[in-house]
Protein backbone atom coordinates (compact mmCIF):
# COMPACT_ATOMS: atom_id res chain seq x y z
CA UNK A 1 0.00 0.00 0.00
CA UNK A 2 1.36 3.15 -0.99
CA UNK A 3 1.63 5.51 1.67
CA UNK A 4 0.85 9.61 2.27
CA UNK A 5 2.95 11.46 -0.35
CA UNK A 6 4.66 13.46 2.72
CA UNK A 7 5.86 9.78 4.12
CA UNK A 8 7.21 9.04 0.78
CA UNK A 9 8.94 11.90 0.20
CA UNK A 10 10.89 12.02 3.47
CA UNK A 11 11.57 8.37 3.69
CA UNK A 12 13.16 8.36 -0.12
CA UNK A 13 15.11 11.49 0.62
CA UNK A 14 16.21 10.19 3.60
CA UNK A 15 17.61 6.83 2.38
CA UNK A 16 18.84 8.14 -0.33
CA UNK A 17 21.37 10.29 1.67
CA UNK A 18 21.96 7.92 4.14
CA UNK A 19 22.86 5.39 1.88
CA UNK A 20 23.71 7.62 -1.13
CA UNK A 21 21.84 5.16 -3.13
CA UNK A 22 20.37 7.89 -5.94
CA UNK A 23 17.42 4.61 -6.65
CA UNK A 24 15.89 5.75 -3.29
CA UNK A 25 14.31 8.81 -5.24
CA UNK A 26 14.22 7.79 -8.59
CA UNK A 27 11.51 5.02 -7.30
CA UNK A 28 9.54 7.38 -6.51
CA UNK A 29 9.73 9.78 -9.73
CA UNK A 30 7.01 9.73 -12.61
CA UNK A 31 9.04 8.66 -15.98
CA UNK A 32 7.36 11.86 -17.34
CA UNK A 33 8.82 13.94 -14.81
CA UNK A 34 9.59 17.68 -15.06
CA UNK A 35 12.48 18.53 -13.03
CA UNK A 36 13.15 22.64 -12.81
CA UNK A 37 15.94 24.30 -10.96
CA UNK A 38 15.84 27.31 -8.79
CA UNK A 39 17.84 28.92 -11.85
CA UNK A 40 16.15 30.64 -15.19
CA UNK A 41 16.36 27.54 -17.95
CA UNK A 42 17.63 24.80 -15.53
CA UNK A 43 15.37 22.12 -16.38
CA UNK A 44 15.09 18.42 -16.54
CA UNK A 45 12.28 16.15 -19.01
CA UNK A 46 11.81 12.92 -17.85
CA UNK A 47 13.04 10.78 -14.52
CA UNK A 48 16.24 9.36 -16.85
CA UNK A 49 17.10 13.14 -16.82
CA UNK A 50 16.76 14.67 -14.12
CA UNK A 51 18.46 11.39 -12.33
CA UNK A 52 21.49 11.68 -13.79
CA UNK A 53 21.67 15.25 -12.64
CA UNK A 54 20.52 14.21 -8.99
CA UNK A 55 22.42 10.49 -9.22
CA UNK A 56 25.89 12.88 -9.37
CA UNK A 57 25.19 15.16 -7.56
CA UNK A 58 23.98 12.58 -4.61
CA UNK A 59 27.62 10.98 -5.30
CA UNK A 60 29.98 13.53 -6.12
CA UNK A 61 30.04 13.84 -2.09
CA UNK A 62 27.94 12.72 0.88
CA UNK A 63 25.13 15.09 2.32
CA UNK A 64 25.25 16.37 5.58
CA UNK A 65 21.73 18.01 6.49
CA UNK A 66 21.58 20.27 9.57
CA UNK A 67 17.89 20.49 9.18
CA UNK A 68 14.77 19.71 7.74
CA UNK A 69 11.43 21.11 7.20
CA UNK A 70 8.32 19.02 5.60
CA UNK A 71 5.05 20.13 4.56
CA UNK A 72 2.13 18.51 3.63
CA UNK A 73 -0.24 20.51 1.33
CA UNK A 74 -1.95 18.03 -0.72
CA UNK A 75 -0.49 17.03 -3.93
CA UNK A 76 1.98 19.12 -3.24
CA UNK A 77 5.33 18.21 -0.27
CA UNK A 78 7.30 21.16 0.46
CA UNK A 79 10.75 20.39 1.76
CA UNK A 80 13.34 22.37 2.95
CA UNK A 81 16.68 21.28 3.82
CA UNK A 82 19.68 23.42 5.51
CA UNK A 83 23.38 22.34 5.07
CA UNK A 84 26.44 22.49 3.27
CA UNK A 85 25.72 22.36 -0.17
CA UNK A 86 21.95 23.44 -0.53
CA UNK A 87 22.82 26.39 -1.45
CA UNK A 88 22.55 26.46 -4.92
CA UNK A 89 25.98 27.14 -5.92
CA UNK A 90 26.93 24.73 -8.23
CA UNK A 91 29.73 22.92 -7.37
CA UNK A 92 29.61 24.48 -4.04
CA UNK A 93 29.23 21.78 -1.18
CA UNK A 94 30.81 23.71 1.85
CA UNK A 95 28.80 26.43 1.95
CA UNK A 96 26.12 25.99 4.69
CA UNK A 97 22.40 27.03 2.72
CA UNK A 98 19.37 26.25 2.44
CA UNK A 99 17.15 25.20 -0.41
CA UNK A 100 13.32 24.21 -0.67
CA UNK A 101 11.77 21.73 -3.07
CA UNK A 102 8.13 21.32 -3.74
CA UNK A 103 7.27 17.99 -5.22
CA UNK A 104 3.95 17.66 -7.09
CA UNK A 105 2.19 14.51 -6.96
CA UNK A 106 -0.55 12.51 -9.37
CA UNK A 107 -1.13 8.72 -8.84
CA UNK A 108 0.90 8.07 -6.02
CA UNK A 109 4.51 9.32 -7.89
CA UNK A 110 6.13 12.91 -8.13
CA UNK A 111 5.74 14.17 -11.84
CA UNK A 112 7.09 17.73 -11.08
CA UNK A 113 9.96 18.74 -9.13
CA UNK A 114 11.18 22.42 -8.47
CA UNK A 115 13.86 24.10 -6.26
CA UNK A 116 13.28 27.23 -4.94
CA UNK A 117 15.46 29.90 -2.93
CA UNK A 118 13.41 30.54 -0.51
CA UNK A 119 10.60 29.18 1.84
CA UNK A 120 8.01 31.94 0.53
CA UNK A 121 8.75 30.90 -3.08
CA UNK A 122 7.97 27.37 -2.32
CA UNK A 123 4.82 27.71 0.06
CA UNK A 124 3.31 29.94 -3.01
CA UNK A 125 4.41 27.67 -6.04
CA UNK A 126 2.25 25.09 -4.00
CA UNK A 127 -0.54 26.93 -3.62
CA UNK A 128 -0.29 27.23 0.44
CA UNK A 129 0.43 29.80 3.40
CA UNK A 130 2.49 29.25 6.24
CA UNK A 131 1.29 26.73 8.39
CA UNK A 132 0.07 26.87 11.93
CA UNK A 133 2.17 24.98 14.36
CA UNK A 134 0.03 23.80 17.16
Amino acid sequence: MPGRNIEVILGGLADAIRYRDPQRIAEFLAPDLVWEGASPGLRCDGREQAMGLIGNRLLAAPLTVHAVEAIDAGEHVIVGLRGPGFNLIPGDRTTVGQTYFVFTFSDGKVVRWRDFRTRAEALAAAGTSVPHWQ
